[in-house]
């Protein structure tokens, strides 16, 4: 453009700006493409799925929680919203509302009804500040995935250590006394109780103890065996008021020889009343026997026909040995 038209247009420009219609058309124009622009650049087209419903929305909020309230979307507390409420608003843009279910968490003598959206339980328990002790159960893995109606137990463990000095009972030891009667006892030393320090675990669950063990013991004092002598020694009283002490009692069948079998015993001894013949395999030689009926008696002889659990006992004269014959008895090895 040269000089001559750029003063024509100047001219022609002035003029026109001096007409009050041409001004008012040109700012009413102005106005229109301004509100255009506005009107363009604040209308958003987003997408709300709430709970897995989705919804195009046409709007000129300013942000997710603007649009949700004017929506009137309500929303609890432990709802989840992607993006975050404070999130500015694009065309084009996703919402996604997960809402919150409840679960039943048994924790601490209460049984906590929580509602949340978090994907696994770890982040249920972060988000209600419930914390989980070294030693604690849970019902289920922490990474476990949550789930409407979920129910979890935590059981709350503890561990305490207790030292506490205990006794030792003291053993008995018995100890046979052949000089003493049966049923006779006599302590020759007395039992004495130790005593021993020991470290206990209690295990606690919700505050009743469920279990103890011991973790160490150390002996403080060793117990002292008592000795008890206990008599072996059985004992008969004759009808003639004799008493006689035997260490044991033999069933027996017991026979009966007199002078016609000779007068000296298998030992050199002379015959007489109270000399017996015995098996010296079942009663040795020189025993000293009470034979019921016959009365005291020594084991001093010996026959060919006497074996096992037979005796021959001795009488002067042939009509005592003739009634006395074959009979079973009952024969005392005295002390």
């Amino acid at each position: 453009m040269n000089k001559s038209n750029l003063r024509k247009w100047l001219v022609e420009s002035k003029n026109i700006i001096k007409k009050p219609a041409a001004v008012l058309t040109l700012a009413a124009l102005l106005i229109l493409i301004i509100s255009i622009a506005v009107y363009v650049n604040l209308k958003k087209q987003v997408t709300v799925v709430d709970d897995g419903k989705s919804t195009v929305v046409t709007t000129f909020q300013n942000t997710v929680k603007d649009l949700l309230n004017d929506r009137h979307i309500a929303l609890r507390r432990e709802d989840l919203v992607l993006p975050s409420l404070d999130s500015k608003l694009r065309q084009g843009m996703k919402i996604t509302i997960k809402r919150a279910f409840p679960i039943t968490v048994h924790v601490d003598g209460k049984n906590r009804i929580l509602y949340t959206a978090a994907p696994k339980l770890k982040d249920v328990l972060k988000e209600n500040k419930i914390v989980l002790g070294s030693y604690d159960k849970i019902s289920m893995p922490i990474d476990s995935s949550t789930y409407k109606g979920m129910d979890v137990v935590i059981t709350r463990v503890k561990e305490k250590l207790l030292t506490q000095e205990e006794d030792i009972p003291f053993s008995t030891e018995t100890k046979t006394n052949d000089d003493m009667l049966r049923g006779q006892t006599n302590v020759i030393q007395e039992g004495q109780t130790g005593k021993k320090q020991i470290t206990l675990k209690l295990i606690y669950e919700d505050g009743k103890e469920v279990a103890r063990n011991v973790v160490n013991e150390t002996i403080l004092q060793n117990p002292v065996t008592k000795i008890v002598q206990v008599g072996t020694l059985g004992l008969i009283t004759t009808s003639r008021g004799e008493s006689f002490r035997y260490r044991e009692m033999k069933t027996m069948v017991a026979t009966a020889y007199d002078y016609s079998a000779g007068s000296i015993t298998a030992t050199g001894a002379w015959v007489r009343r109270g000399i017996v013949a015995v098996d010296p395999n079942v009663i040795p030689l020189g025993t000293r026997l009470y034979i019921e009926g016959y009365g005291p008696a020594v084991a001093a002889d010996t026959g060919g026909a006497i074996r096992g659990n037979i005796i021959d006992v001795f009488f002067p004269s042939s009509e005592e040995s003739s009634n006395w014959g074959r009979r079973t008895v009952n024969v005392y090895i005295l002390k």
